[in-house]
């Protein structure tokens, strides 16, 4: 998927020969360079580099043979194979330069991805994952990328965390629980994964994220909160701080006021989506934008299939809405040639869908 149109070079033509040849020829090279330009309508302009970024929840994508947390999609490895393979075929369709992955479940996971996507011809993919600390799902990020990440501390990709003896990486935060009594909590952001990419001089600094699921919840809402704080000083300090143009994105699970989604009944009662686009208190607005305000058609504007009766099709009760976002900075909105939602996923692969954004970078 990345290109760029500064390889092409003009053709010197010498017109030698006088009369009806020097026409036959002038006309000759106009006709191919109108064929020509046809055929490169997809091209990005003189100059410019096209980026492809998607992020998708693979949903416990677990690699057979390997149990990593407590939560299973398929039991019998002959159903995960099965999977691995639906899950490839999406990447494959989108051929994107930057593939952010949730909840695939081990390193294992993503070597058996890429070997599928190896297979299929697309050598230039590689796959970097990061052991989270959510013990319990086991649910990890990763990223499959054509470019080479930055190492920080000899890693590819990185998660920050801390344990609740050190507070670098938590966040205090409290809410009241439903007989009126204060609950006083301290937040850590398990599932993240942190990785720098550079291309064509563009220092792009990548925060992978899956945030406290259930946006009806209050506890989770409040505790979600506090990792879109620790987000926040992620940002600051590890892609600003190391001189990258941050971009968020992942399953935040959590909904957009400034973009509606398909289900006009749902809205978010947080604050984290602002948190996160507004992650430096220093400037007067937000320094990042939902790409989602790219989509046009609000229908199309959903990322997440709650199969609410568990029979495996889509029905008239389930509820479709947008909780996976990609966030970018507001110097590439201009860049922004194209923003949607891949919607042709199958429940058995996962219930969510991809989100992509295709820049040209100038």
């Amino acid at each position: 998927m990345l290109s760029n149109c500064d390889g092409r070079r003009a053709v010197a033509t010498n017109f030698d020969h006088a009369g009806p040849w020097r026409a036959v020829s002038r006309c000759a090279i106009w006709l191919l360079f109108l064929a020509f330009g046809f055929a490169c309508t997809a091209c990005p302009a003189w100059g410019q580099t096209r980026l492809r970024i998607a992020t998708l929840n693979v949903e416990i994508l677990t690699a057979p043979g390997v149990r990593a947390g407590e939560l299973q999609k398929y039991r019998w490895d002959v159903a995960r194979r099965a999977q691995f393979e639906r899950t490839a075929s999406v990447i494959e369709a989108l051929n994107p330069d930057v593939f952010n992955l949730l909840e695939a479940t081990s390193k294992e996971a993503i070597d058996l991805l890429v070997e599928i996507l190896h297979e299929k011809g697309l050598t230039d993919l590689h796959g970097y994952h990061v052991e989270c600390n959510d013990s319990y799902t086991g649910m990890d990020v990763s990223v499959i990328t054509r470019l080479k990440p930055e190492l920080v501390d000899d890693l590819a990709i990185r998660t920050l965390y801390s344990s609740s003896d050190d507070p670098t990486w938590r966040q205090a935060y409290s809410m009241t629980s439903p007989n009126g009594n204060p609950i006083r909590r301290n937040a850590s952001l398990s599932r993240n994964g942190c990785y720098l990419l550079s291309i064509d001089g563009y220092k792009l600094g990548f925060l992978g994220l899956h945030l406290k699921s259930d946006p009806s919840d209050p506890y989770a809402n409040a505790q979600r909160e506090a990792q879109a704080e620790i987000a926040k000083r992620i940002v600051r300090q590890e892609i600003v701080g190391r001189g990258y143009t941050p971009i968020i994105l992942g399953d935040l699970n959590d909904y957009d006021p400034d973009v509606p989604d398909r289900d006009p009944e749902r809205e978010t009662v947080t604050q984290v989506l602002a948190k996160l686009k507004d992650f430096d208190p220093e400037t007067p607005a937000p320094e990042l934008f939902n790409a989602a305000t790219k989509i046009g058609r609000q229908a199309d504007r959903y990322t997440s299939h709650w199969d609410r009766n568990e029979n495996g099709v889509e029905d008239p009760f389930d509820v479709f809405t947008m909780i996976d976002h990609i966030l970018l900075p507001q110097s590439l909105s201009a860049s922004v040639r194209r923003a949607f939602v891949f919607h042709s996923v199958e429940l058995r692969t996962t219930d969510h869908r991809a989100v992509v954004v295709d820049l040209d970078l100038p």
